[in-house]
């Protein structure tokens, strides 16, 4: 299995709790013609099943509107939303689903890869927790789950979930990149060792590995290693995406401003859709005084990624360096929307309320800001707090 595909498989509901609905629908002395619930739930599944998507999000909100509000209805509905990328709607009717089957793990799963989706790890973690709660052996949720916690740089959860799955994803490499940082990062030396020697062994001598070896290193802080890495992966594919991202991020920690900005430059080139290239050739831009140039790249991504909020945001803190507050606010109001619970964004727009002489409404987002930084710190002293299983050794995996 591969964690760019991030394992991310939505499932409809169970034949069993289909069949549980159905059942209700005759209870309820429904006939089979086409507007009734068994009728348009049936069509539903039919449109879900054959990747049809427009017309099963049709039929499972027309059953909602009819009063059809079952965990089935919900849960395929969210279903759909997944596969279509609205995840603050899948969120919210799965939900509604989980209220109504507490116990079904399908809706646990399909919350986590929603919040999963989102790069919410700290939500997302629960749900896959409550998917092993029922049923431990479920690879899928160990995978998921470990690569949130390597994602929010909980080292030790992620080896406790990762490492058990060794011997079944010893061609993965993605994996054995998660896995051999895990252990660098926990100072097991040996262990890392051992799995980057796996990592090569399953890579072979390809661009993709050399730009995993060379992301590894610099996770490491071993910039020697990881500039040999990186430029080898370059060489060998100009238009790998994210080898010139990361050898920029590897320049700019070597203090080399110019090279990192040409290699930012050509990732933007290569992934014109993903935003972090253009976030930090902005930096660069914005430190060199080149605030014109800085809006001007940012309004082209904003353009390409229009529901990317750290975009939104970083035009906005362009616009308030050049006192044009009007303008960031309609940017940072967006940013919000698409992640509500960003503590800097809050911040960022009230001080542009400030800024446009706003008080009021200033004041009102530096609370919410200060209320949301007092939840990520709550957040951090519980897992400070929380006891946590030794991870498994190497040799311990089965």
């Amino acid at each position: 299995m591969n964690f760019a595909m991030a394992r991310e498989i939505t499932g409809t509901l169970s034949a069993g709790i289909a069949a549980a609905f159905l059942a209700c629908c005759m209870m309820l002395g429904q006939q089979t013609e086409p507007g009734d619930p068994k009728e348009v739930f049936e069509r539903g599944q039919r449109a879900l099943q054959a990747g049809r998507y427009a017309d099963a999000e049709h039929d499972f909100d027309r059953l909602l509107k009819m009063g059809s509000r079952s965990a089935p209805v919900y849960t395929n509905l969210g279903v759909v939303y997944l596969r279509t990328g609205k995840l603050e709607s899948a969120i919210r009717v799965l939900k509604e689903a989980k209220k109504l089957a507490p116990g079904m793990t399908g809706i646990d799963r399909n919350l986590g890869l929603a919040y999963y989706r989102q790069r919410e790890f700290k939500h997302a973690v629960p749900f896959f927790a409550a998917v092993l709660s029922a049923d431990p052996a479920n690879v899928q949720a160990h995978y998921l789950k470990g690569v949130c916690h390597f994602m929010m740089d909980e080292f030790d959860a992620a080896v406790s979930e990762l490492a058990p799955l060794q011997d079944r994803e010893q061609d993965d490499l993605e994996y054995l990149f998660m896995l051999g940082i895990s252990y660098g990062k926990l100072k097991r030396l040996n262990d890392a060792q051992h799995t980057f020697a796996q990592l090569v062994q399953a890579g072979g001598d390809t661009p993709h590995l050399h730009l995993l070896l060379g992301k590894a290193y610099l996770a490491l802080d071993d910039y020697q290693n990881a500039q040999t890495e990186l430029e080898k992966a370059a060489a060998s594919d100009a238009r790998l995406p994210y080898s010139h991202y990361y050898l920029g991020v590897l320049y700019q920690k070597l203090g080399k401003s110019d090279a990192a900005a040409a290699q930012f430059q050509k990732e933007t080139e290569i992934s014109p859709n993903d935003p972090w290239a253009y976030e930090d050739l902005t930096r660069i831009k914005l430190d060199q005084g080149d605030t014109n140039g800085a809006i001007s790249l940012l309004e082209t991504a904003v353009a390409r990624n229009p529901d990317a909020p750290s975009l939104r945001s970083a035009l906005a803190k362009a616009y308030l360096e050049k006192s044009e507050p009007d303008r960031a606010i309609p940017h940072l109001r967006r940013a919000i929307a698409l992640e509500p619970n960003n503590g800097n964004y809050h911040y960022q727009l009230g001080r542009a309320y400030a800024q446009a002489g706003r008080q009021k409404e200033a004041r009102a987002e530096m609370a919410k800001a200060r209320g949301l930084q007092v939840e990520v710190l709550k957040g951090q002293m519980e897992a400070l707090s929380r006891d946590r299983a030794p991870a498994p050794a190497a040799d311990s995996v089965k």
